[in-house]
């Protein structure tokens, strides 16, 4: 099932059946997602109210519609009395994202706690037994990274499948493995990035949600999606048949296009039944039935 909301006529609240996508996410101004159920929260942007709820924010890469907000997120939860929140950091900005809240613990004169821990391919950073925050690296320049959000479960060996409990345990004690490890992508968050080698990885073919970036719609703006490393629509097309996500989430849209022309270009490749899993984070109710109306355009030399 899924819900479309407001919240605080800002933010976008999606409903995706047992789980919430919260954010806000526009090409060059802020990009802040929060899937409260899993206590993480993708990138900070500004640092939203609600973000500040999240005890795990996971950075994707360095730019300033990503970051800004990290200082305050560690000022607020201090002064409303929670504890350190754990900031996940490609390693290769840790070192100056800990310098960053240290200048601001003398700017505040507050010793205000937080905790950053350096990430990157391949190193899960596990939350509980039954849960991991796997980093993917992506394309963006750089370090850039997505995050796969996992659960763990254990089940039980087929062959063992007819057996009573005392036999199961007396196994077990006997050091005989009985269950094997199963890992399930819940939600896949990619960050800022172009078409490549991301896209093929298990854990974002396969999560059941997967949030991505889709910045540019128009031909005249593949050039641009190049250079700033971007996805351009037509990439996306050839990339969304390969997937198996029950629900894409698609974020980072320019201002250049209004997202009910976004919507148009998109459907237009991949026609209506992959159109049927595929939900614009910032198309709010309401916002959707405006009409084609083209949002205000930056100056040429704007960056996204």
């Amino acid at each position: 099932m899924v819900e479309k909301s407001f919240l605080a006529q800002r933010y976008a609240r999606l409903r995706l059946d047992q789980i919430h996508v919260v954010g806000y996410s526009v090409a060059g101004e802020e990009s802040v997602v929060q899937i409260p159920e899993l206590d993480v929260c993708f990138d900070i942007g500004r640092c939203p109210y609600f973000a500040l709820t999240s005890n795990y924010v996971c950075l994707t890469h360095g730019h300033m519609d990503h970051v800004a907000g990290i200082a305050y997120y560690c000022s607020q939860r201090s002064f409303q009395g929670m504890k350190p929140g754990t900031i996940l950091v490609p390693r290769e900005i840790a070192g100056a994202v800990d310098n960053m809240l240290r200048a601001w613990r003398e700017v505040e004169r507050q010793p205000t706690p937080y905790r950053v821990v350096a990430v990157e391919p391949g190193g899960d950073f596990v939350v509980r037994k039954d849960f991991l925050i796997r980093p993917l690296a992506t394309h963006h320049g750089g370090l850039s990274l997505g995050y796969s959000l996992i659960s763990v479960r254990n089940k039980l060996k087929p062959e063992y499948a007819g057996l009573t409990a005392p036999e199961l345990i007396a196994l077990r004690n006997s050091g005989v493995p009985i269950t094997y490890r199963v890992e399930v992508p819940l939600a896949t968050y990619l960050g800022d990035t172009t078409a490549g080698p991301v896209y093929e990885h298990p854990d974002v073919v396969n999560a059941e949600v997967l949030i991505t970036e889709c910045t540019f719609f128009e031909e005249e703006h593949r050039q641009r999606a190049k250079v700033g490393k971007h996805l351009h629509v037509d990439e996306l097309a050839e990339i969304i048949p390969r997937l198996k996500n029950k629900y894409i989430v698609l974020t980072h849209v320019s201002r250049r296009t209004s997202l009910r022309r976004a919507r148009r270009h998109l459907r237009k490749r991949v026609g209506d039944e992959h159109m049927a899993r595929v939900h614009f984070l910032m198309d709010f109710e309401g916002a959707a039935n405006a009409g084609d109306v083209e949002l205000p355009v930056p100056p040429a030399d704007a960056a996204d």
